[in-house]
């Protein structure tokens, strides 16, 4: 025959696990999370009908539990704060070793922030329990240009305050134990990648970086800014290089694309490295297009007897 003492507890646990598995997904554990204002909470009293309630929890941390008003529960586990409502029943009811059971119908919205380079940044509903790669999942992913920095990504603690560098590289690849606990209002900050890349600057469509692949050419650069006709000086390419250990100091190429493409000097078509900056100057040459436009504007003014060079009397 099993004691009343077992039975008691079998109770409590039955009454636990059926609660848990109707309103909260199998992975969240409620044996550490601690409550916080906008949980909701059912509190029941094996055989004691009347104390059967849904309350939720106050922006002050405090619930309305029945028949004894108010009691603190923020801050609390599910443990604690059965420990204090079976002590409140016994002291002020007068309750014989009533069994109290509470247990989570619905956590509070807790949300953490993507920041940088994934797919989605913004901000994310997460759970009890969820780690990094919930929340970078939740986020799309990184971005797929490649301009993230995953070795160099962050976990900001709000609670704390603490910056976790993480190795995204790594945890993606398999490292678990980066994989770390994400909680209300922390950040995930995944940076740009700038050792990287290549800038490009100067007579080209598109100035600034670009993302760097292993065995780039200078000709893949041009493409990739975009030449402007007749104003791009692709014979005077000039490639800056930062010097190993010297960061103020570039090893300085010239390159001639025009003997690239005509097959003359296909050396010119150098391989590029990260973090090199590609000039390309002004040709020098007359925009035709500039000179045309501005044609069109005087001969519209001819035309309607505007002399924008004459001076008032």
């Amino acid at each position: 025959m099993i004691k009343f003492t077992q039975m008691k507890r079998l109770l409590t646990i039955l009454i636990g696990v059926t609660a848990i598995a109707a309103v909260a997904p199998s992975q969240i554990s409620t044996e550490t999370y601690r409550l916080q204002p906008e949980d909701v909470i059912t509190i029941q009293v094996y055989r004691v009908q009347e104390i059967n309630a849904v309350v939720p929890v106050g922006p002050d941390g405090n619930i309305s539990a029945p028949f004894l008003g108010v009691i603190k529960a923020g801050g609390k586990t599910i443990k604690e704060l059965e420990a204090d409502l079976t002590a409140a029943y016994v002291d002020r009811l007068k309750l014989n070793d009533p069994i109290v059971s509470v247990t989570i119908r619905e956590y509070r919205r807790l949300k953490a922030s993507v920041n940088g380079f994934v797919g989605r940044p913004g901000i994310y509903d997460i759970r009890p329990n969820d780690r990094v790669l919930d929340l970078l999942s939740a986020a799309g992913g990184t971005s797929t240009d490649g301009r993230a920095d995953l070795s160099k990504a962050y976990l900001v603690k709000k609670s704390s305050g603490e910056r976790i560098p993480i190795d995204l590289r790594a945890l993606l690849t398999g490292d678990a134990s980066q994989n770390y606990s994400v909680e209300d209002g922390d950040l995930l900050q995944v940076p740009e990648e700038t050792d990287s890349r290549i800038v490009v600057a100067g007579r080209v469509r598109q100035e600034g970086p670009v993302t760097y692949r292993e065995q780039m050419k200078l000709s893949e650069i041009i493409a990739t800014a975009g030449k402007i006709e007749r104003r791009s000086r692709l014979s005077k390419i000039q490639v800056f290089r930062p010097l190993p250990g010297r960061p103020s100091d570039f090893l300085v190429i010239e390159a001639n694309l025009i003997d690239f493409e005509s097959g003359k000097d296909p050396a010119q078509n150098i391989i590029m490295k990260p973090g090199d900056l590609v000039y390309v100057p002004d040709s020098g040459n007359v925009d035709f297009e500039i000179i045309n436009s501005i044609a069109n504007v005087f001969f519209i003014f001819d035309r309607i007897g505007i002399n924008p060079f004459r001076t008032g009397n």
